[in-house]
């Protein structure tokens, strides 16, 4: 009869296992609907504007050198003839702003298509700040004659679709006419630019110069804004209406910034010996390696606070625990009250936990997170008790079940929601069961235990 004890464990034991296949059918479930919003957000992103990224502005001047080169060549007669031409040297400077201030107001907006939701947001921003141009534009002195390229002021926009109305560019007070597209040869291939014309003065000018700059726009993106400080010293404050921003980029805000229950305004203060973009900014005008410039940025991102998919994905993670705890419990039913509970029962039970992640999952998507679980908690208990009652042959005992199912799910949606003590609830929870296992069954005589027969198997023998 020990041999039927152990074999009913396995059994259960197999049970348990076996239940883990629907368990990660859910998660796979989960990934594709998780894929399938992300191809949604994707589509309203291509269709409107795709996250932003503004740099600078930056100045860009090109030049050409004009000079004499001879050229001597000697014939089979061994006579040298000296010729001229004219040498052409061509060049640019790009020069980061000494100062640079940007104050931004953000106001969000969700687009619907179907079941999901994208955030949406309209940046106001104002920039400001100055350009301190060296002596000569810092164009070393040579022979010939320098000639200097139109000048411009270069704004770099990651999708210039978002911008909804005219930008205003101004250059000591005065509004140079705008162009659209960026330039390349200042690293910034999408954006606008202003032609500032040719900066004689500034070119002939024996000591540094400095010019005050103003840019006003509006920019419309999608879930994420990142700003690249690009000022010798730069501060920049955002600030929005959305109460749940999450900071990115390569720089926090300072003291993590201003969150309340209205919104939240973050600020940020940075030089180029903390950030090295004067650095970067020089490799990738001279070599177009870009990347390391361009992503040096502070950024906040408007998704949703907490990503169902990957919630329900995390509970999923639980399942098992959840199925060997009830099953503990109906196995110790079996011990303490003598009670024969058939393994497909064991199966039943615990088809009816797996199915309890697909009803969340289905009902997330439609009325949230928490109202799922709660309607889903809610219909498996009620399910589960009622069954269990009727086997247990006890209303009494199906309750006290059910209450004890509830308590579970309880403890779960606590797991889930305290992510940072998210181990040491579980651990203390395992703990708790195995100690609960221990003192309920602390008088039991498992030696003497299998080898009473079951009521099945004693109506058999008898």
């Amino acid at each position: 009869m020990q041999k039927s004890l152990w074999l009913k464990i396995g059994l259960v034991g197999l049970v348990a296992l076996l239940l883990q296949i629907p368990a990660e059918m859910v998660r796979g479930l989960i990934a594709e609907r998780k894929q399938a919003r992300e191809g949604v957000l994707a589509d309203i992103a291509r269709g409107t504007s795709e996250a932003q990224s503004v740099i600078g502005p930056v100045l860009y001047v090109p030049w050409t050198r004009r000079s004499q080169e001879a050229i001597s060549t000697t014939d089979e007669t061994g006579r040298t003839r000296t010729a001229t031409r004219e040498k052409l040297e061509r060049g640019q400077i790009a020069l980061l702003p000494e100062t640079l201030q940007v104050d931004g107001d953000i106001a969000l907006q969700t687009k619907h298509r179907g079941i999901y939701e994208a955030q949406l947001y309209t940046l106001q921003a104002r920039l400001r700040g100055s350009f301190m141009l060296p002596a000569g534009l810092g164009v070393a002195a040579g022979p010939g004659s320098l000639d200097w390229g139109r000048a411009q002021l270069v704004l770099g926009l990651r999708d210039t679709r978002g911008i909804r109305e005219p930008i205003r560019i101004e250059w000591d007070g005065v509004q140079p006419p705008l162009e659209p597209g960026g330039s390349a040869g200042a690293g910034l291939a999408s954006g606008i630019h202003a032609d500032l014309g040719v900066l004689r003065a500034e070119a002939a000018a024996t000591a540094p110069t400095r010019h005050e700059f103003l840019v006003e726009l509006t920019l419309l993106g999608t879930g994420r804004l990142d700003i690249v400080p690009v000022g010798a010293t730069s501060s920049v404050a955002l600030a929005s209406r959305w109460p749940h921003p999450s900071f990115a980029g390569r720089i926090l805000p300072e003291a993590g910034g201003t969150l309340t229950k209205d919104g939240f305004a973050a600020s940020w203060r940075t030089s180029h010996f903390a950030t090295n973009l004067a650095q970067l900014y020089q490799q990738c005008v001279q070599s177009h390696q870009c990347d390391a410039f361009q992503t040096y940025s502070l950024g906040v991102s408007f998704y949703q606070p907490v990503d169902l998919y990957q919630t329900v994905e995390r509970s999923v993670k639980y399942g098992f625990l959840f199925i060997g705890l009830t099953f503990a419990a109906f196995f110790l039913f079996e011990v303490l009250r003598r009670l024969a509970i058939h393994p497909v029962q064991y199966l039943l039970v615990g088809f009816a936990l797996a199915l309890f992640f697909l009803l969340l999952l289905a009902l997330a998507e439609h009325v949230g997170f928490a109202a799922a679980y709660a309607i889903a908690t809610a219909a498996c208990v009620g399910l589960q008790g009622y069954y269990v009652g009727h086997v247990l042959r006890s209303a009494r005992r199906g309750l006290a079940f059910g209450g004890t199912l509830a308590g579970l799910y309880g403890l779960l949606y606590v797991l889930l929601r305290s992510e940072d003590h998210a181990l040491l609830m579980g651990a203390l929870l395992v703990f708790a069961a195995l100690a609960a296992a221990m003192i309920a069954t602390r008088r039991v005589d498992w030696n003497a235990l299998g080898e009473q027969a079951s009521p099945s198997e004693s109506h058999r023998h008898a």
